[in-house]
């Protein structure tokens, strides 16, 4: 599989009440096209602070980001705006990345607009074929934000990210906030898009039923580094850290799930 992303001894330290944390530690991964890596552990494990890293959000202290062959970190300004519609994020809450004021269509024509990605002819247009992808009526675009449901919103965020023409997107506990079966829905329509489109998606999740329907590969997260990482069935099936034990442990139905 061809790495889409390369990640290579990342570190990240932070100050909190008059100590110094280890936010990220030492991290390395490989992402391959149209792959899914799901990254897995307890809160305060890292997997947050990769995710923002990763797509800038934050500095790091130290290490490599390789993204589609090139030197990730190294980009600034105007070049990196340019290069920021390829890798987008998806949010826990939708409204971190929307604003509830603003329209449907307005929230989604944004990275149209600003990436210069078709006519102003087009953007309604654009729009209509991007919900149509993350199956919501045309009608939406001319509602608020604060208007739709939580699930809409969500799909909302996701074709906000498609419009970009993105080769991967960051998940950040993007399905946790939604009833299970929105969250099956959300899921399913993930993967297709992902079969459709040759998306690669890098998945935060603490949630591991969700991780085994969704990721080729999962990396398990403690205290800032990866301790676990292998395709997803080996690390439910027959976990070697402590806390991917601990993990799978905490969810009884993966393991029942494997003996019919």
């Amino acid at each position: 599989m061809t790495p889409l992303i390369k990640v290579r001894n990342l570190s990240k330290r932070y100050r909190s009440h008059g100590r110094e944390v280890q936010a990220l530690d030492d991290v390395s991964f490989t992402l391959g096209e149209r792959e899914t890596l799901a990254l897995v552990g307890p809160s305060g494990s890292g997997k947050s602070t990769l995710s923002r890293a990763i797509t800038r959000l934050i500095t790091v202290d130290g290490g490599e980001i390789c993204f589609a062959g090139e030197d990730w970190l190294a980009l600034k300004g105007a070049e990196l705006r340019r290069k920021r519609r390829y890798m987008q994020m998806v949010f826990q809450d939708p409204l971190e990345a929307l604003n509830p004021r603003a329209t449907v269509f307005s929230a989604i024509v944004d990275p149209i607009r600003i990436h210069g990605l078709a006519p102003r002819a087009r953007w309604r247009q654009e729009v209509s074929q991007l919900l149509d992808r993350v199956q919501l009526p045309s009608h939406l675009m001319d509602r608020a934000v604060h208007e739709i449901s939580g699930g809409q919103r969500q799909r909302v965020a996701l074709a906000r990210a498609l419009a970009c023409k993105p080769r991967l997107i960051v998940l950040d506990e993007a399905v946790s906030a939604l009833d299970v079966s929105l969250r099956s829905h959300i899921i399913d329509l993930m993967i297709e898009l992902q079969r459709e489109e040759g998306l690669s998606y890098l998945f935060v999740s603490h949630d591991l039923a969700v991780v085994k329907a969704m990721a080729h590969r999962t990396a398990v997260m403690e205290a800032g580094r990866i301790v676990e990482l292998g395709p997803t069935q080996d690390v439910i099936d027959r976990p070697q850290s402590n806390m991917a034990k601990a993990l799978i442990a905490a969810v009884p139905r993966l393991i029942r799930s494997r003996n019919p």
